[in-house]
C-alpha cells in the first residue's frame, strides 16, 4: 500500500525520497514526455486520505549504459596463436597440451556464439572470474607463463575492461600472475621466473588499461548520445503538445460573449478530455465563494465557499498549474460519485477568476497528457473569462452614458419644443372656447411642429454617425459641420492636417468630444461662427474647436456645463489632456492633445 501521494500540481516537486534531492519522478500508467519522462524537482506533499494510482510495471529500468565492442577476432587470434605456439609440442604423449588447448578453444567458440554481456552487474562480473578461473588453471596445467594457452588471458582481460573498467580487469591480472608466478618461479628460477612474470604483467596491464579507457570513452559517448536523443524526443513531443493546443486555441471564440466563450470552451475540453462531470465555477469576490456557472454530466455542488473548500480544490487554487488526483475517498469530489479529477484554477491579471473540474467516476481516469492539456487551456481560458467580464462592464457603462447623452439631448432640444407645442395648443383651445379665430395659432403650431420633427431627425442622425474603418474623423467633422451650417446657419471652418490616423477607440472619443463641444456651440454659445482644428501626427494628436459666442461665465447655468463632465471622462480615458479657455464676450476654445508617447498605434 503506498502512502499519501496522489495529489499534486503538474511540474511541482516532491519531497518523499529524503536521500535524493532531485529524483526521476515515478511513471504513472500513461508515460507523458513532457512531465514523466523529463528530470523534476521534488512533488509537493499531497493530502492525507488522497492517492494517485501508479502501475508498478511501469518502472524504469536504471541499468548503465551498455557498450558492445566486438570480441571475437581477439578470441580467434588467441586459438591461432596458442596453435601456432605449441605447434612443436603436440605430440600424442604431451596429452595435458592437447586437452587444455582443446577446452580453450571451444570455450573460446562458445563465447563466440554468446559473448559476455558489456555491462557491470553480479552476473557478469562472475561469469569473468570463471573464464579467468579457467584460463589460470590451463596456463598452470601446461607450463604456466612459458604456456602458449596464456594467450587466451588477453581477450578475458579486454572483455573484463570494456564490461566493468580497468579497475576489475587489474584484479583478476594479479590473482592470475600470483597463482601462476608461485607455480612457475620454482621450475625455472627467481630471475627466469620473475621475467617471464613482469612480461605478462605489462602486457595484459596494458591491456586492462587501455580497454578500460575505451569502455569509459565509450560510455561517456553513449551517455551523450542518449541525452541528445532525449532531449530531441522532448522538444519534437513538446512541439507535438504545442501545436495541438495551437489549434484548440485557433478554435477559442473570438468573441467576447461570456457565453460564447464558455460555450466553445467547454466543448474543447470535452473533447480532449473524458469526463463524467465537468463543471466551471466563477469566482464571486464579495462573498468570497465559487459559484457554479456550467456543469454538464453528473450535477456538482452550487457553491464552494473558499474557507470550506476541498483539498483538491485548495490545491488547485494554491499550486500554479493544474493539479491530478488519482483517487479520491468517496463523497469527497465535487460530483457525487466522482472517484478521480483534474482541477485548475482559473487566472487572469494575477488574481483567480473561476475554477475548472474535469472528474470521473473511476480512479486514474486521467493520464498526465490529458492533465498537460487542461493546463495548456486554463491559461486562455482564464483570460477570455475576464475579457469577457470586462467587456459586459465596459458595454453596461457605454450603455449608460449614451441613454444618459440621449436623455440630455431629448431634454434640451425636444423637451423644450414639445413643451411650447403644449403651451401653443392649451393657447389655442383657449381661443377657441371664447369664440376668436385660431388659424394664426394653428399655422404657428404647424410650424413649430415641422421644427421639432427636423431636430428629432438631426438628433437621431446625429447619434448614428461615427467614425469607421471607411470614414475618418475629418471626414465625419466636415459633413457634421456641413450639417450644422444649414440647419443653424453658422458660419463652419475646419482646418485638417491629419497623414496618419490615430487608433480608431482614440479617433471615436475625439469624435464624440467634437460632437459635445459643437452641440454646446449651436445651442447655447449664441456663436456666429465655429472654428475645428485637427491635427494627426505620427507623435501628436490635437483637436481644437472655438467659437465666438459668450463664454462659459456669461450663458446659462447648467448642471453639466457644457458636458464637461463626460468631455473630461473621455479625454482621460484616452490618456489625453483637456484645456478649456474662455474669455467672456470673447468665445470658448476647447482643446485635446495627446503628448509625444502617448499615441499607440
Amino acid at each position: 500500500m503506498k502512502g499519501p501521494d496522489d495529489l499534486h500540481p503538474v511540474g511541482a516537486p516532491d519531497p518523499s525520497d529524503p536521500s535524493d534531492p532531485v529524483r526521476r519522478p515515478e511513471p504513472t500508467d500513461v508515460t507523458w514526455p513532457l512531465v514523466e519522462r523529463r528530470r523534476l524537482g521534488r512533488r509537493a506533499v499531497p493530502p492525507a486520505g488522497m492517492r494517485d494510482a501508479r502501475s508498478p510495471d511501469a518502472m524504469e529500468s536504471t541499468a548503465p549504459f551498455a557498450v558492445a565492442a566486438p570480441m571475437w577476432p581477439f578470441r580467434v587470434l588467441a586459438i591461432v596463436g596458442a596453435v601456432v605456439q605449441a605447434r612443436d609440442d603436440l605430440a600424442w604423449s604431451e596429452w595435458p597440451l592437447w586437452g587444455s588447448l582443446v577446452v580453450a578453444s571451444v570455450y573460446a567458440v562458445a563465447s563466440i556464439v554468446r559473448p559476455v554481456p558489456h555491462r557491470d552487474d553480479h552476473r557478469v562480473r562472475l561469469r569473468l572470474v570463471s573464464e579467468q578461473a579457467l584460463h589460470t588453471v590451463l596456463v598452470m596445467l601446461t607450463g604456466a607463463w612459458a604456456s602458449p594457452l596464456a594467450l587466451f588471458m588477453i581477450p578475458t582481460v579486454m572483455v573484463a575492461g570494456f564490461a566493468v573498467g580497468s579497475l576489475f580487469a587489474a584484479q583478476l591480472i594479479t590473482a592470475s600472475l600470483v597463482v601462476v608466478t608461485v607455480q612457475y618461479v620454482p621450475d625455472t628460477g627467481w630471475e627466469q621466473g620473475v621475467r617471464d612474470a613482469a612480461m605478462w604483467a605489462g602486457l595484459l596491464g596494458v591491456v586492462a588499461f587501455t580497454t578500460g579507457l575505451s569502455q569509459r570513452a565509450a560510455i561517456d559517448a553513449a551517455r551523450q548520445k542518449e541525452a541528445a536523443l532525449q532531449r530531441v524526443n522532448r522538444l519534437a513531443e513538446a512541439n507535438s503538445l504545442l501545436f495541438a493546443l495551437q489549434r484548440v486555441a485557433q478554435s477559442m471564440p473570438a468573441s467576447l460573449d461570456l457565453d460564447d466563450v464558455i460555450d466553445s470552451t467547454l466543448s474543447r475540453v470535452t473533447a480532449l478530455v473524458p469526463s463524467d462531470s465537468l463543471s466551471l465555477y466563477l469566482f464571486d469576490e464579495t462573498d468570497g465563494r465559487l459559484d457554479l456557472f456550467r456543469n454538464s454530466g453528473a450535477t456538482a455542488r452550487a457553491q464552494i465557499p473558499l474557507a470550506d473548500a476541498p483539498a483538491m480544490v485548495r490545491a488547485a487554487i494554491d499550486a500554479p498549474r493544474t493539479v491530478r488526483v488519482g483517487e479520491l475517498p468517496a463523497g469527497t469530489g465535487l460530483s457525487a460519485d466522482a472517484r478521480s479529477g483534474l482541477y485548475a484554477a482559473l487566472r487572469a491579471r494575477g488574481t483567480m477568476v473561476g475554477l475548472l473540474a474535469v472528474e470521473m467516476h473511476r480512479a486514474g481516469g486521467h493520464t498526465q497528457q490529458h492533465t498537460e492539456i487542461v493546463h495548456g487551456l486554463a491559461e486562455p481560458f482564464g483570460i477570455a473569462i475576464d475579457n469577457s467580464r470586462l467587456f459586459r462592464r465596459i458595454r453596461s457603462a457605454t450603455v449608460t452614458e449614451e441613454r444618459r447623452r440621449i436623455a440630455r439631448d431629448l431634454h434640451d432640444q425636444v423637451g423644450s419644443s414639445l413643451a411650447f407645442l403644449g403651451f401653443e395648443v392649451d393657447r389655442a383651445q383657449q381661443l377657441a372656447s371664447q369664440g376668436e379665430p385660431v388659424d394664426d395659432v394653428l399655422v404657428e403650431l404647424r410650424e413649430h411642429l415641422t421644427t421639432v420633427v427636423n431636430d428629432i431627425r438631426e438628433t437621431l442622425h446625429d447619434l448614428r454617425t461615427d467614425v469607421s474603418d471607411q470614414r475618418d474623423l475629418p471626414a465625419t467633422l466636415r459633413e457634421h459641420l456641413a450639417r450644422v451650417h444649414d440647419r443653424r446657419q453658422l458660419a463652419t471652418e475646419a482646418h485638417v492636417d491629419a497623414p496618419q490616423r490615430p487608433p480608431r477607440q482614440v479617433e471615436r472619443e475625439l469624435w464624440q468630444i467634437a460632437l459635445e463641444a459643437i452641440t454646446n456651440v449651436e445651442r447655447h454659445a449664441q456663436a456666429s461662427k465655429v472654428t475645428v482644428t485637427y491635427v494627426s501626427q505620427p507623435d501628436h494628436v490635437l483637436l481644437r474647436i472655438s467659437d465666438d459666442g459668450v463664454g462659459l461665465n456669461n450663458g446659462p447655468r447648467r448642471a453639466d456645463r457644457y458636458g464637461m463632465v463626460g468631455m473630461r471622462e473621455r479625454t482621460h480615458g484616452i490618456g489625453a489632456s483637456l484645456h478649456v479657455d474662455s474669455t467672456p464676450g470673447g468665445g470658448t476654445t476647447i482643446t485635446v492633445e495627446l503628448e509625444p508617447g502617448e499615441v499607440k498605434p
